[in-house]
């Protein structure tokens, strides 16, 4: 990909990428190294035979934020890594009290990793089933379990309003 290319893509979706990035690590600072990184893969790993960019380059910057929050969550003693967990997710939340974001937010985290990420990708970003499948390695049949699971674990806590949409 030339420079003049990267520009071009970052014009058009550095803004959007970086709203992405910061609902997920919950701090201006993290996003901004998760945007940078995030081009920086791009330029590295070019897209071929992409319909759709924004949602590829979304797929992208999940996936240098999931690893920013890996490395963030062993560098933390347990205690800070399950308080800053709840922070970073209660983070993308903005209808509710805080009580209500607490509550979600200890709800997400008892969800094992996978799950919570297909499920950030399914009813976050807006992806398919499929898509998710294609993102994470993992077969239609399992995506679809999972977020069965946790639909059932978020509607158990907080109703039948609690999840946008059905999986």
């Amino acid at each position: 990909m030339t420079n003049e290319a990267l520009a071009q893509l970052y014009t058009q979706y550095g803004a959007l990428v970086h709203r992405r990035c910061r609902t997920l690590l919950g701090s201006d600072a993290d996003a901004n190294d998760a945007l940078q990184e995030t081009f920086m893969r791009v330029q590295r790993y070019p897209p071929t035979d992409v319909a759709a960019l924004l949602p590829w380059l979304y797929g992208v910057a999940s996936r240098v934020c999931f690893d920013h929050l890996a490395v963030r969550r062993r560098a933390q003693p347990t205690a800070s890594r399950v308080l800053g967990r709840l922070k970073e997710l209660m983070g993308g939340v903005t209808r509710g009290s805080a009580e209500e974001k607490l509550c979600l937010g200890a709800e997400l985290a008892r969800l094992d990793e996978t799950t919570r990420e297909m499920a950030l990708l399914h009813w976050l970003d807006g992806l398919t089933q499929e898509e998710v499948a294609a993102r994470t390695g993992y077969s239609r049949k399992t995506v679809g379990v999972k977020l069965k699971g946790a639909e059932a674990l978020l509607r158990a806590a907080f109703g039948a309003e609690a999840v946008g949409g059905a999986t």
